[in-house]
């Protein structure tokens, strides 16, 4: 799908949704309905769609060749960021429109509150993007299936590599060097030994690989805009009686939580087939997350497979699976894959071998 059509396919929802216009700023948001990546920091950046499919893509003229080149039908409108904020230029793009949607989640207040005193009421629409966003067209999930096949090479470039005595910093340093000379951006390897993978968001550090460490190896980026975003494990040695139950746990519930990822199920049902078997063995660790996240352009969208959640899964949803048990003390055990919601089951758009692959 062409980013004017999902311009089209947004533009369709505004009468059901009662609102004159949307304005997106989330970065992923712009890029899926423009094509166009910026670095917001301070500057505003946005794109507004106004009933009939009229709008702009909103930018710094700092941007300007980034911009030029974006292939959006919509108008490409620029403003100098060292004279103003962007706002004029803003109000500009909406014409008569003064119902607005906007990615509450996103959208920061001192900027709401100068549209508000603009006349502008503003109402939230993140649902309505994600719900465009939600389900990946066959671009899409060609573009996570390439992001991911480039994170398994790089696994095999870490299992290669990797030996008792090296620090988790360096073998991490390597990994994103990886990964960007592949062309990945905001390359996210999040490799820990031991005790350190007994913690899902442990800090790589100086700690040196010792043998009967257990190696937890989440590796993630983003290529041509999509992201991948896998997890493998190792061990140092002859696995411990811990690791090797550990991984059974998790194995099974992996295998049930991917089977639970398919249409008719909502996103409770994959988290409650994960976790109904990590949270029988107690004596082994800890359940401490959900089952996983979509993912896209982001690498943690909506909607998430967690407890609390009753959203339907469709076709072409495109979600992380990824249960884990952890131990403050021996570690932890997580396996990841990306897996498509497709008509006639779930796909794993990440396979490479999944084992306890032991590091001599």
């Amino acid at each position: 799908m062409s980013h004017d059509s999902r311009v089209a396919a947004l533009d369709s929802l505004l009468e059901d949704a009662g609102l004159d216009a949307v304005l997106a700023t989330k970065d992923a948001s712009i890029a899926y309905l423009t094509g166009f990546w910026g670095l917001q920091m301070e500057r505003f950046f946005g794109v507004t769609v106004r009933k009939g499919g009229e709008g702009a893509l909103i930018a710094p003229s700092l941007d300007r060749d980034a911009v030029a080149a974006a292939p959006t039908g919509l108008e490409k409108a620029l403003y100098d960021a060292a004279k103003g904020n962007g706002l004029s230029t803003l109000y500009e793009t909406f014409g008569s429109a003064k119902r607005i949607g906007v990615e509450e989640d996103h959208f920061i207040w001192a900027r709401a509150k100068e549209l508000t005193s603009a006349g502008y009421e503003l109402v939230p629409a993140s649902d309505l993007i994600m719900e465009l966003r939600a389900a990946k067209d066959a671009e899409e999930i060609a573009a996570v299936k390439h992001a991911c096949a480039q994170i398994i090479a790089v696994y095999e470039e870490v299992w290669a590599d990797l030996k008792v005595g090296d620090s988790e910093a360096d073998v991490n340093a390597k990994a994103a060097y990886s990964l960007a000379r592949r062309g990945g951006a905001h390359p996210g390897p999040h490799i820990l030994f031991g005790a350190h993978a007994g913690d899902p968001h442990g800090s790589p550090g100086s700690r040196t690989l010792q043998e009967g460490d257990v190696i937890v190896a989440d590796i993630a980026a983003q290529f041509d805009g999509y992201w991948g975003d896998m997890t493998r494990v190792a061990h140092a040695g002859t696995p411990s009686d811990w690791a090797a139950k550990a991984w059974d746990i998790v194995k099974e519930a992996y295998d049930d939580a991917v089977a639970a990822t398919m249409v008719g199920n909502t996103a409770r049902d994959v988290d409650h087939a994960q976790r109904v078997i990590v949270e029988a063995h107690p004596e082994i660790g800890a359940c401490l997350h959900g089952a996983g996240h979509a993912i896209g352009t982001e690498i943690h969208e909506p909607p998430f497979l967690v407890a609390t959640s009753e959203t339907p899964l469709r076709e072409g949803m495109i979600f992380t699976v990824e249960p884990g048990i952890y131990n403050s003390e021996k570690g932890g055990i997580r396996l990841e894959d990306d897996i498509l919601v497709a008509a006639d089951g779930p796909v794993n758009l990440s396979p490479s071998a999944l084992e306890l692959r032991v590091i001599e």
